[in-house]
């Protein structure tokens, strides 16, 4: 056997353990579209990323070992009699769908003693976000008198939860921007959706669609107070900013603020 057929060889073990890694992205692929959280998605989409690159390099390099090697190693030493090939077989392809990357955080609080004049709820229809439309499994539906009333914004809180200097025009820089709000009458899995945009523009990193009181530290009851933080990677930039809130499809209100110098 020459060195060209062990070469060869190599190129066909690669060929066939390709289906290996390309199972496995399949299995992630169906989980980003099966799986009941949004967190486990997220986790998956990430997998199948790993996956399909390693069946990438793997079809490369049996591509390399084919059509490139072979030549090289004949030109140096010929072999007696000509070799033919059999072409490479192309690897199976999936289409992603980008997932949003981590949720921002929420933080539960008591609730606070004196409540800051209420954000209003606006009177124009409001469209939920892409995100939203993707159905989540175990969903409970949301009773008629389920609700959430958006109360305050401030980029601090105080020891009993209260918002510190509330209002809606924040410096730019590295800070939280927190969303104060109370509820009543929500069940556990009740679809729950909270959008941020700026300019217009979706902020994928901010929002976040989830079921009530399904998610960890996010188990909130019945009926109470708490508030709801977002922290940008690269700060606070000046723009116009909004959060809209839903319960399943229903706008309970848009919360406005905005970033200046």
């Amino acid at each position: 056997m020459t060195v060209v057929d062990v070469v060869r060889w190599v190129a066909y073990a690669l060929l066939i353990a390709l289906v290996i890694p390309v199972y496995l992205a399949f299995v992630q692929f169906s989980k980003t579209r099966r799986a009941q959280y949004y967190f486990q998605r997220r986790d998956a989409f990430k997998l199948l990323r790993r996956w399909m690159g390693l069946a990438l390099v793997m079809l490369i390099a049996a591509i390399i070992l084919l059509t490139i090697v072979p030549p090289l190693l004949a030109s140096i030493a010929p072999a007696p009699t000509p070799t033919l090939t059999a072409p490479p077989t192309r690897a199976p392809t999936l289409t992603l769908t980008p997932l949003p990357t981590r949720p921002p955080t929420a933080t539960p609080t008591r609730r606070p003693t004196a409540t800051p004049p209420t954000i209003p709820t606006p009177t124009s229809s409001v469209p939920l976000p892409d995100p939203a439309f993707s159905p989540l499994p175990s969903a409970v539906p949301a009773g008629e008198g389920a609700h959430i009333t958006l109360v305050a914004l401030a980029l601090e809180r105080d020891g009993n939860g209260q918002p510190v200097n509330p209002g809606n025009k924040f410096p730019p820089g590295d800070q939280r921007v927190y969303l104060f709000f109370a509820w009543d009458s929500m069940q556990n899995g009740n679809m729950t959706t909270f959008a941020w945009y700026k300019d217009g523009e979706f902020l994928d990193f901010c929002s976040d669609t989830w079921l009530w009181g399904m998610v960890e530290g996010r188990d909130w009851g019945e009926r109470g107070h708490t508030s709801y933080y977002c922290k940008l990677p690269a700060g606070w930039e000046p723009g116009s900013y909004e959060i809209h809130v839903f319960i399943e499809t229903r706008l309970q209100g848009v919360a406005q603020f905005v970033i200046k110098e």
